[in-house]
């Protein structure tokens, strides 16, 4: 017989969402769909402010007729999903399967102590870095391992990494448009190198959803900035690397509380790009200084200019073995490892296979 689960998460119905939650979630379900003959049910959290009562139905249903769930919750959905969850692993013998969002779970814990009783009650808890898992472990919380994000993208061959790099050097962000996310740090930051060299030496194309409460100033910023920043619209993530090869270098200059391993890395990776990234969360598991990419420690922009500046000063054999790295660092976020991982996680129970 056909096993079968549910995997309860952000679908975004019949809408384009290119979100992280939703993407990953996006990702997860079909990969599962191609790696195995299970019947593998929907359960989408975009309902949740629209059909609420459908939406616990449908996951009441799910948790009495399907001993398997994967769950994908951002800090809401954990509030609402955790309890009943949770009961239902206890009292019902649900296997809850939790694919963590994002990299600050433990500081959900620190808020609302019960979160750990939910999450020690599940049958394992996949972060998205090490980091994550000894914070949680700190807390109490043991079932926990590493899975990294992962999309199966197509990596770019190394011959088509371009092997003459000329001003403007085109930088890009590729993330969700947000102050937090440092769209402005990287805004100031390319005009500031260019203020010092005293020309257009560089120039930054910005990419992704722009957050509701961020429209309006966002706007104002790109209407004060000069021609060199450019507003460039939504990709899907599928398509990232054929936007992405084009580019020189991607700006990450984050300070968003949420942050995980952030997938825009990934994308980065797959183009041949590398990735200035702060000081931030996880970063320094992902971008390795010098090798694939350049941290820097603060959010002070003067640090990122900095890094910018000494990134196209580099000799051209350094640049191409940079970003030769950067491709060889993108075939470990694959999903086939990862995903055999999933699955034999939820063919076993105590060592045994089921």
């Amino acid at each position: 017989m056909r096993k079968r689960i549910a995997i309860i998460g952000h679908f975004g119905g019949n809408e384009e969402f290119l979100d992280g939650q939703t993407v990953k979630t996006k990702i997860l379900f079909d990969e599962l769909s191609k790696n195995t003959d299970w019947d593998i049910q929907k359960i989408d959290t975009y309902l949740k402010n629209r059909k609420p009562f459908k939406l616990l139905m449908k996951t009441l249903l799910a948790l009495l007729f399907r001993k398997d769930i994967i769950v994908l919750l951002s800090g809401n959905g954990m509030k609402f999903f955790f309890p009943i969850l949770s009961f239902f692993a206890g009292f019902w013998k649900v296997r809850v399967f939790h694919d963590v969002i994002g990299g600050n779970l433990d500081k959900y814990i620190k808020k609302y102590p019960k979160f750990k009783n939910y999450l020690n009650s599940f049958a394992i808890n996949w972060v998205e870095t090490e980091k994550l898992r000894k914070n949680l472990l700190k807390c109490g919380v043991e079932n926990c391992e590493v899975i990294p994000n992962f999309k199966r993208l197509s990596i770019l061959d190394e011959k088509e990494i371009p092997k003459e790099f000329v001003e403007p050097f085109r930088f890009c962000t590729f993330s969700r448009v947000m102050k937090e996310k440092g769209v402005e740090d990287a805004i100031e930051s390319i005009e500031k190198v260019n203020e010092e060299y005293g020309r257009n030496a560089c120039a930054l194309d910005i990419y992704g959803p722009v957050d509701d409460a961020y429209k309006s100033r966002f706007e104002d910023i790109m209407r004060k900035a000069s021609d060199v920043v450019k507003y460039c619209g939504l990709v899907p993530f599928d398509k990232s690397v054929n936007i992405l090869k084009g580019y020189f270098a991607l700006l990450f200059p984050t300070s968003w509380m949420g942050e995980g391993f952030p997938g825009t890395i990934v994308d980065a990776y797959s183009a041949g790009l590398p990735v200035i990234a702060s000081d931030w969360s996880s970063n320094s598991e992902l971008v390795k200084d010098g090798f694939n990419g350049f941290m820097f420690p603060s959010k002070d922009c003067s640090d990122l200019a900095e890094a910018i500046k000494h990134l196209i000063s580099l000799e051209k054999q350094n640049i191409l073995k940079i970003k030769n790295n950067c491709l060889k660092a993108a075939k470990s976020y694959q999903p086939d490892e990862y995903i055999k991982e999933i699955i034999s996680s939820m063919l076993t129970e105590g060592g045994k296979v089921l």
